[in-house]
Parts: C-alpha cells; sequence; structure tokens
C-alpha cells in the first residue's frame, strides 16, 4: 500500500495559506503569468519555463523531512519586499517593460510565501524558491551583443584558417556562398539551458559556496565559447560540402548535438570535485517542544490578508495612473515644419527605404533640402502603446532576412539639437548595394531627447508618475551617402535639426 503523506501540525495551517496566496496571485497577475506561459509556448529558447516550478517543488520535495522541523512564522520583512516588488511590477506595468513586470510577479510570490511562512523557512529553502525566477523569458537584450560576437569569432577563425571572407555587419560571404548570423546562431537558448540545469547540478552537488559560484560561472562561459565554434564549425561544414550540408534543417541538429556533448563534459569534469553527501541540516531557532507549543498561528490570516491587499493595490494604481496620463496621439506642430529658411520641402527621393515600426498611431514622413542631397524627417507617435511600443527591440530599421537592405555598421554619435545641447543618437549605415543611406535614431520623451533605452524608458516612468501627458516620439533622420565616408552626410543631418 501506498504511504500517506500527512503534513505536520506546524506546517498544515501555512500550507493552506500558501496555496491561497498562490491562487490570489496568478488570479490578481493574470495577465503577466499569461504572458510568460505564452511566450514558453512560442518560443523553443523557453519551454524549459514548464519545468521551472515542478523542480523548485521536488528540490523541496527530496528534502521534506529535514523541512519538518521547521517552524513556519510570518514575517514583516517579507510583506516590506512584497510592496517592494509590488512597485517594481507598477513601474514596468506603466512603461511596459514586460520582462521586468515578469520579475516582478516571480518576487511577489516568492516575498509571498516569505511573508507567511518565516525568515527561517525561506533561508532554508533559498535556493528553490530563487529558482522560480528562471520561469522568466529573460535574455533579449543579450542577443545582439552575442550575435555580434558569434559573426567575429566564426570570421576571425575562418581568416585564421587561411580562408578569404568578406564581412559585412551581421553578414559574411566566402567563395561558396553567403552567410548570415540571425537571432538562433546567438546562443543564447544554449546559454540559458546551459545555467538552467548547471543552477540544478551545482546546488545538488556543491555544498561550497565557491565551488557554486566558480561552476556557475563556467556554465555561463563555455557556452558561449562553444557556441562561436559551433557557427565556425557550421560553416566549415557548409563551405567544404560546396553549401550542400549544414545549411537546412542539419544545422540545428549539428548545434544542438554539440551542445549535448560540450554540457556532459562540462558535467563529467564537474563531477571530479563534488563535495560528498552530506545529510542536509536546516537552521532552527526553536526546539522541538517550543515547535509543537506554537503552532497555532495567530498572525497567519492577517498577513495573508495584508500580502492579498498588497497584491491588489498595484493593479488598482496602474489603471488609475495610466488612465489619468491619457493618450496623446499626434506629432506636435513644430516637429512638422522647419525653421531654417535655406531649407524647403521636396519630394520623395525614391530611396527605395524608409522607416516601418508596428503599432505606430501617429506618424510624419517628409524631405528638406538646401539645393544638395535631401534628408528624410520620420516621426512616430505609439500614443498609449497598446497596439506597439515606442521603446522595442522589434522597432529594426532593417529586418534580419530582408534581402534588400543590409545593416553595415552602428555607433554612436554627438547631436546638437536647437537647445545647444549635445545628445548621442544611434548611427546606422544600410546598404542595398546601389544605394547607400546614414541614419539617426533617438527618442523624445517630452522634452528630453535620448537614445539610450533605458534611460527612455526611466523618462517615460518619471511621466506616467507625474502626470505630465507631453508627446513621446520615436524620430529617424535619413540621407544618402558615399560608401565609407560619412562626414558630409553627417554634416547635412546635423544642419536640418531645428528642434
Amino acid at each position: 500500500m501506498s504511504k500517506i503523506i500527512v503534513l505536520p501540525d506546524n506546517w498544515q495551517k501555512p500550507a493552506v495559506g500558501v496555496f491561497l496566496v498562490t491562487l490570489a496571485c496568478i488570479g490578481i497577475f493574470w495577465e503577466t503569468w499569461a504572458s510568460i506561459v505564452a511566450i514558453w509556448l512560442r518560443s523553443e529558447t523557453y519551454t524549459h519555463g514548464f519545468l521551472v516550478a515542478p523542480m523548485s517543488l521536488w528540490l523541496i520535495w527530496i528534502r521534506k523531512n529535514s523541512y519538518r522541523a521547521l517552524k513556519p512564522a510570518t514575517s514583516f520583512l517579507g510583506l516590506f519586499f512584497l510592496a517592494v516588488f509590488g512597485f517594481i511590477w507598477l513601474a514596468a506595468d506603466l512603461v511596459h517593460v514586460l520582462v521586468v513586470a515578469q520579475w516582478a510577479v516571480v518576487g511577489l510570490l516568492i516575498c509571498a510565501y516569505w511573508t507567511l511562512l518565516g525568515d527561517m523557512v525561506m533561508l532554508n529553502m533559498l535556493f528553490p524558491m530563487l529558482f522560480l525566477f528562471l520561469m522568466v523569458p529573460f535574455g533579449e537584450d543579450f542577443v545582439p551583443p552575442l550575435m555580434e560576437y558569434t559573426a567575429s569569432f566564426v570570421v576571425g577563425m575562418l581568416r585564421l584558417t587561411g580562408i578569404s571572407v568578406y564581412r559585412e555587419g551581421l553578414h559574411f560571404t566566402l567563395t561558396s556562398g553567403q552567410w548570415s548570423v540571425v537571432d538562433a546562431c546567438s546562443g543564447i537558448r544554449y546559454l540559458i539551458a546551459s545555467v538552467t540545469l548547471g543552477a540544478v547540478y551545482m546546488y545538488l552537488n556543491y555544498s561550497s559556496y565557491k565551488k557554486r559560484i566558480l561552476f556557475m560561472l563556467v556554465c555561463v562561459i563555455v557556452p558561449i565559447v562553444a557556441n562561436g565554434f559551433r557557427g565556425y564549425m557550421i560553416v566549415m561544414i557548409g563551405h567544404l560540402s560546396d553549401m550542400q550540408l549544414a545549411t537546412g534543417i542539419d544545422h540545428l541538429v549539428y548545434g544542438w548535438l554539440f551542445f549535448g556533448i560540450v554540457m556532459l563534459l562540462v558535467f563529467y569534469i564537474g563531477s571530479f570535485w563534488q563535495d560528498p553527501p552530506q545529510t542536509f541540516k536546516v537552521i532552527l531557532t526553536r526546539s522541538n517542544s517550543e515547535i509543537k507549543a506554537n503552532s497555532s498561528h495567530p498572525n497567519l490570516w492577517i498577513m495573508l490578508s495584508a500580502a492579498i491587499l498588497c497584491f491588489v493595490i498595484w493593479p488598482v494604481s496602474s489603471g488609475w495612473m495610466s488612465g489619468r496620463q491619457g493618450i496623446h496621439a499626434d506629432i506636435p506642430a513644430h516637429f512638422l515644419q522647419s525653421n531654417n529658411t535655406k531649407w524647403e520641402a521636396v519630394s520623395d527621393p525614391d530611396w527605395g527605404w524608409e522607416p516601418h515600426f508596428r503599432g505606430v498611431v501617429a506618424k510624419a514622413n517628409y524631405f528638406l533640402s538646401n539645393g544638395g542631397n535631401p534628408v528624410g524627417i520620420y516621426m512616430v507617435n505609439f500614443g498609449d502603446e497598446s497596439q506597439g511600443e515606442l521603446i522595442n527591440s522589434q522597432n529594426l530599421l532593417a529586418k534580419q532576412k530582408n534581402d534588400a537592405w543590409r545593416i553595415v555598421e552602428t555607433s554612436r554619435t554627438p547631436l546638437v539639437l536647437q537647445e545647444g545641447k549635445p545628445v548621442m543618437v544611434d548611427e546606422t549605415v544600410m546598404t542595398n548595394q546601389d544605394t547607400n543611406l546614414l541614419v539617426w535614431r533617438w527618442y523624445r520623451i517630452g522634452a528630453k531627447s535620448t537614445a539610450n533605452s533605458y534611460y527612455a524608458k526611466f523618462l517615460q516612468l518619471l511621466k506616467r508618475l507625474s502626470g505630465d501627458t507631453s508627446a513621446e516620439l520615436l524620430i529617424v533622420l535619413y540621407t544618402e551617402t558615399p560608401p565609407g565616408d560619412y562626414q558630409a552626410a553627417r554634416a547635412r543631418i546635423q544642419k536640418t535639426v531645428d528642434f
């Protein structure tokens, strides 16, 4: 017969509280939790998220006999951090930073458990609790630098091998054919899988904090380096087979097979330094007699009510502040005409390209010239950002798989605005073989300009919290340029800026 599991008296009421607060957190922040699951379903990079919560429960389960001795007790410190994560969720929701809102909602759930179970329980279950943060689909910000690293590594290795290669941004050409580094080549999937598996392996096999930290560093560095070699080998297989191999589905098969071998080697080598099995000892502050004598939990339901109230406050506040913000869905008039009499409006030069972003509520696109090459001025307003976001990694000047236009260079350059304050803006050089365009892009949040997306989000947050309803714009200026010499184009764009 199967053995019936009975919770000790000191755990029965707290377990009910944990169940109720979990339901409350999921119900009140349903949209945020649903967005996490939607990404798990949509992206193969994050399908491991389905396993994180069960894995956390399993890590607690395997040491259940040790946890039985713990005395759950409510914690005001947990309630304080519950409020902190609630404010973080509010800030993220106001400015539509989904990944931060997702981090915050997981933090809310963990802090709710902390509030109901107490400091000692949280301390003893710290890793399984923190492991829940891996449910969040994070890592998109690492993709561009990882792509740049992969392209540089592959091209460097090819040249070291003696193979002639011409690089243009994330695209490079060999005598056998053309290659490009896209999102899937960044290695973010391998990195996230390595960190997730490595965290569990580290927790189960090492008791020394030095070993744990060192092993996790290995789990971060190895997949990044290995992905560079993976990319190099894929290109070499394609090159040596005259583009017959490693150009289709086998491309992915080779990648995952290589990653699996690398991770098996990491775990195998790591096993030589694993600590001997030790009996897991919990940290106790009370004797067993005190535990039995204090199992009524008089503050549990009060703290449960306080936690749920803390949940409710933030969505209500977000709705009120968003409604107060209103919708500024136009382009301010002073942006639509030039005060410089030397420049006049001209017709579209038909370069074959103009910016295009999804979810735009209002836009303006016009061209100015002083007798030479025209300068295109493109401004968009996303309104309340319900259809699209002003600051979003998907707002690309050219898609990675765009065969017509390619990004050749990206950098930062200073722009002097009308008020005389220099601002660093994003500079991009694009080509379609026949035409080269120099493109400057930045954000205008109220009266302030910046190309830094993080600072722009901070400016948006200040506007939301203060009730400021001024316009928030994405501005793009572009003009034709000869290849390799951009000084004249830069000067031409600078002269058109009179706002």
